[in-house]
């Protein structure tokens, strides 16, 4: 009797590999390898589209879920580059818990090198400022807004506003060099209590540009508003902050 052999045969799932999974993979594959180093440039969309014979679309949907998942760094302008993990991220627990508030005292605090590079500066009559700030329709206001430099690489952008009844010489203040709030006190104004929100946001292309970072990648946004001593509003500040170069700590008692 003859017996018949039996073959059992499986079924195998199909896997699709996308294109632009296929860039991820070398990218990271180049990274870990030591390929490519960090701060390095990464070849172009174009040319990164024609060696792997796939669409531009492709690749900038590959350079995006890169940058978010902190492998690279897109430039505007200059391109797409290796992330750097060589620097020590900052607490922003510090930024909440100290006296002074300051992003420049809580990046000196840390040890890093600050510095400022002041956008646009100038006197305003705004409604959206003098609501903030608690003051009369008309009101003038001093708005400041800077890229805070760590580094000399950009930590965080901020946009402030101060009543410029309170500080009448702001406008001859060099804010490239002189802390806002150093200023404040000497006016005998600096904030000591603040309303603070805190949200992880995407940024648009304007900030973005700024921070030097690709449009979409998460930031810290925080809303500031401050008192001083008298009870006084005198700064509305909003700040956009990489969250590359920083990280939320708490220590909670119960």
């Amino acid at each position: 009797m003859t017996g018949k052999k039996k073959t059992s045969m499986k079924k195998q799932s199909a896997k699709t590999t996308y294109p632009s999974t296929i860039i991820q993979e070398a990218v990271i594959s180049d990274i870990q390898e030591g390929e490519l180093l960090p701060g390095e440039r990464i070849m172009s969309e174009r040319a990164m589209a024609e060696k792997y014979n796939v669409s531009r679309m492709a690749v900038q949907y590959a350079m995006k879920v890169l940058e978010k998942k902190g492998y690279v760094e897109r430039r505007r302008g200059a391109g797409t580059f290796v992330r750097k993990h060589d620097v020590q991220k900052i607490n922003l627990g510090d930024f909440y818990n100290r006296l002074n508030a300051g992003i420049t005292a809580t990046l000196k605090g840390s040890g890093a090198t600050p510095s400022n590079k002041v956008i646009t500066r100038g006197i305003v009559r705004a409604d959206f400022y003098t609501h903030k700030l608690g003051l009369e329709q008309g009101e003038e206001v001093f708005i400041l807004n800077r890229t805070r430099m760590l580094n000399e690489e950009p930590f965080a952008l901020e946009y402030s506003a101060v009543p410029l009844k309170r500080f009448p010489d702001i406008e001859e203040i060099d804010f490239a060099v002189v802390s806002l709030y150093d200023y404040m006190e000497s006016y005998g104004l600096m904030p000591r209590r603040f309303n603070e929100k805190l949200q992880i946001v995407e940024v648009n292309a304007r900030e973005a540009g700024y921070l030097e970072i690709g449009e979409g990648s998460p930031v810290y946004y925080t809303e500031l508003t401050g008192f001083a001593s008298d009870g006084s509003l005198v700064e509305y500040t909003e700040s956009f902050i990489r969250c590359d170069k920083a990280e939320m700590r708490f220590i909670t008692r119960v």
